[in-house]
């Protein structure tokens, strides 16, 4: 006689589940509204599910950041398989950034700005946490120098990649705000660029300026 095939429970899977409907939770309910019981409720389980594989607050805390930055890391590597169009060196930045702005996206990017508030009282959820900004840095350093690929100055490109990033998490906030004046990724490209070459002007300007106080003749070769 053939014996019944026992169903095997899919923890990641499960996991994976109750993680989505913890990100749902914390961008309506905020970090203070998250529990286990409103995660079963959101995830459509048994009561008691969440708290099974989330044993504490804490826990379930750092499993949504994972499963962020699991997000995150897809929607990076879906912008950066398009072709790159050297026209618009800041295309790829500003169409990840644009994919925060409504939807999915904009349930992700509030939930995202009330895991990095609880990240500051809990290092292990703030090491999860701090994935996605070097990710965003290094995107913007590569469209920095796609920009102005002749350039050997370090701190230029830091001085530059400081700005853009600080402007892009001003443009996050006001997503999460309900603030829709930037409204489409050619337009949010052209912003980045303009704070890029603004920021190369004002360094260059500020170099010129030093040389001259020191008595230094600016090279022109």
């Amino acid at each position: 006689m053939t014996k019944p095939k026992v169903r095997t429970r899919d923890g990641a899977k499960r996991r994976r589940e109750l993680c989505d409907a913890a990100i749902e939770v914390l961008a309506e309910h905020g970090s203070r509204g998250l529990s286990h019981e409103r995660v079963d409720r959101a995830a459509g389980v048994p009561v008691g599910s969440t708290s099974y594989y989330y044993r504490s607050r804490s826990a379930l805390l750092q499993g949504v950041a994972a499963r962020v930055a699991e997000i995150d890391t897809a929607n990076l590597q879906s912008v950066l398989s398009e072709p790159i169009d050297t026209t618009k060196p800041f295309a790829h930045l500003a169409r990840l950034t644009m994919l925060q702005a409504d939807g999915s996206g904009l349930v992700l990017n509030k939930a995202r700005h009330e895991l990095f508030l609880s990240a500051t009282r809990d290092p292990a959820l703030d090491e999860i946490s701090r994935e996605f900004m070097p990710r965003i840095m290094a995107l913007a350093q590569q469209a920095i120098r796609q920009l102005q690929p002749a350039t050997q100055d370090d701190a230029l490109l830091e001085a530059q990649t400081t700005a853009v990033t600080t402007f892009l998490t001003g443009v996050f906030t006001r997503f999460v705000a309900g603030d829709r004046t930037i409204g489409d990724a050619d337009q949010l490209a052209r912003l980045f660029q303009s704070i890029a070459e603004a920021v190369a002007l004002d360094h260059h300007r500020t170099s010129a300026s030093k040389r001259t106080k020191s008595g230094t003749t600016p090279d022109v070769s």
